[in-house]
C-alpha cells in the first residue's frame, strides 16, 4: 500500500490534515469521503530520506530503548486525559510534548498518523511491538471492546511500576556480594602478583626451609603467574558455554531448574516468579482477558522458563475444560498459590485474590532481599579477612622462623 498526504475539512468546518494508506490515490480520498471528511487536497506522502526515517534526529530516537519509567508515565498521564474527556489524538499529542524518551516521543509521533488514518489504538501500538509488549497490546483491545480504556492504562501503569519494583529489588540482591566479590578478586589478583612475589625473593634469599603455609602462598602465586591465562581462558570458556546453552530451549530449561534448586536463591527466584504470576494475571482478568489468554500472556512476563513453560501448558489444559489449580500443578509451584486460586475459583473472587497474592509475595521478596544482605555481608568479610589473614600468617610464621634459626 502507499501513503498519501490529505487536507481536509470535518463535518464540523475543521480543517483536519494526517495521511492515509492505500492501494491508489483514488481509493484513499474515497476512503476519506467515507469517514465523512470533505477532501480538499490529496498527494503522495514525501518518502522517508534517513534509513527509514524522516530526518537524522528521528533515526537516532529509534535506536534508543524507552525506559520503564517513561511507559508508565505515559499510561497514567494517557489514564487522566482520556478520563478527563479528551480525545485520543489530542490526548497523543499532548502525551508527546510531555514524555521524556526520545523514542518514545518518536513513536507516539506514529501512532498520531496511524490514527489520523483511521486505524484503531491496538492496531498502531502493534507496529511498535519492541515498545509495546503483546501483553500491553491485548489490554488495549479489551479496553477498546469494553470502552474503559482509562482504567486499563490505569491497570497498566500499576502493573509496569510493580514489575519495576520486584526487577529493581533483584537486581538490588546482587548487587552488594557481586561488588564484594569483584573487590576480594582484585585484592587476592593484587597480593599474589604484587606483595608475595617480593615476599618470597626476600625469603628464599635466605636459604631457609620456608615453613609449609609460606610455601603453600609461594607455591599458589607462582601456579596464578604461570597458569593465571589458562584459569582465567577456562573460566571465560565456562560462561561463553553456558551462555550457548542458554538460548537453546532444553538448555535453558536445564539452568534455569538448577537455579530453582540453590539455597536462599532459588527461593528468591521462586517468590519473584509469584509476584509477576499473580499481578500479571490479575490484571487481565480484572480487564476482561479470558483465563487462556491471560495465561499465556503471563508466561510472556516470566523469565524463568520454569514457571513460563508451566503457565504455557496451563493454557492448553484449561482450553481442554481443566480446572486452573489442575493445570497449574507443579513440584516447583507453591501451595500457597494454588489453594488461593482453589478459593478465588470458588468464590468468583479470583482476580481480587490474585492481587492480594502479588502484594504478599512482593513483601515477601522485600524481606528476602533484606535477609540476604545481612547474610552476605558478614560471609565475605570473612572471606576477605580470611584470605588477608592468611597470608599474613605465613609471612610472621617465616619471619619467626628466621629469627629463631
Amino acid at each position: 500500500m502507499a501513503q498519501f498526504a490529505y487536507t481536509a475539512l470535518t463535518s464540523s468546518g475543521n480543517e483536519l490534515s494526517g495521511k492515509q494508506q492505500a492501494d491508489t490515490l483514488n481509493a484513499a480520498a474515497q476512503e476519506l469521503r467515507e469517514r465523512g471528511l470533505r477532501v480538499l487536497e490529496i498527494k503522495p506522502a514525501k518518502q522517508s530520506s534517513f534509513l527509514g526515517q524522516e530526518n537524522m534526529a528521528d533515526w537516532f530516537a529509534s535506536q534508543r530503548s524507552v525506559p520503564s519509567s517513561a511507559l508508565v508515565f505515559f499510561f497514567r498521564q494517557m489514564a487522566f486525559m482520556l478520563r478527563a474527556g479528551l480525545p485520543m489524538i489530542q490526548a497523543l499529542e499532548l502525551s508527546k510534548s510531555q514524555v521524556s524518551s526520545a523514542r518514545l516521543r518518536l513513536v507516539l509521533k506514529l501512532m498520531v498518523r496511524d490514527i489520523e488514518s483511521g486505524n484503531a489504538l491496538s492496531t498502531v501500538m502493534e507496529k511498535h511491538k519492541d515498545v509495546f509488549s503483546y501483553m500491553v497490546i491485548n489490554l488495549i483491545v479489551a479496553g477498546e471492546n469494553t470502552g474503559n480504556l482509562d482504567e486499563i492504562m490505569e491497570r497498566l501503569a500499576v502493573h509496569m511500576e510493580q514489575k519495576a519494583a520486584i526487577r529493581a529489588q533483584m537486581i538490588n540482591a546482587m548487587i552488594y556480594p557481586t561488588v564484594v566479590f569483584v573487590a576480594a578478586v582484585g585484592v587476592g589478583a593484587f597480593m599474589t602478583i604484587k606483595i608475595i612475589p617480593k615476599f618470597a625473593e626476600f625469603l628464599l634469599a635466605q636459604g631457609r626451609v620456608l615453613p609449609p603455609s609460606t610455601q603453600a602462598l609461594i607455591d599458589f602465586s607462582n601456579f596464578v603467574k604461570t597458569d593465571g591465562i589458562y584459569i582465567v581462558g577456562g573460566f571465560i570458556a565456562i560462561i561463553v558455554f553456558i551462555l550457548v546453552i542458554y538460548q537453546i530451549k532444553r538448555g535453558r530449561y536445564l539452568i534455569d531448574s538448577i537455579l530453582l534448586r540453590i539455597p536462599i536463591f532459588g527461593a528468591m527466584i521462586t517468590t519473584a516468579s509469584m509476584a509477576q504470576f499473580t499481578w500479571g494475571l490479575s490484571t487481565l482478568l480484572r480487564s476482561g482477558v479470558t483465563i487462556f489468554d491471560a495465561l499465556k500472556i503471563t508466561s510472556g512476563l516470566i523469565k524463568n522458563r520454569v514457571f513460563s513453560d508451566l503457565l504455557t501448558r496451563g493454557s492448553e489444559m484449561v482450553l481442554t475444560g481443566k480446572d486452573l489449580v489442575g493445570s497449574l500443578q507443579h513440584p516447583r509451584m507453591p501451595d500457597l498459590v494454588l489453594q488461593m486460586i482453589t478459593v478465588g475459583e470458588k468464590t468468583g473472587s479470583l482476580d481480587r485474590i490474585l492481587q492480594e497474592l502479588g502484594t504478599y509475595y512482593q513483601q515477601l521478596l522485600e524481606i528476602a532481599v533484606k535477609r540476604l544482605s545481612a547474610l552476605i555481608e558478614p560471609a565475605m568479610i570473612l572471606f576477605i579477612g580470611g584470605m588477608v589473614g592468611f597470608v599474613y600468617y605465613a609471612f610472621f610464621q617465616a619471619l619467626f622462623s628466621l629469627v629463631g634459626g
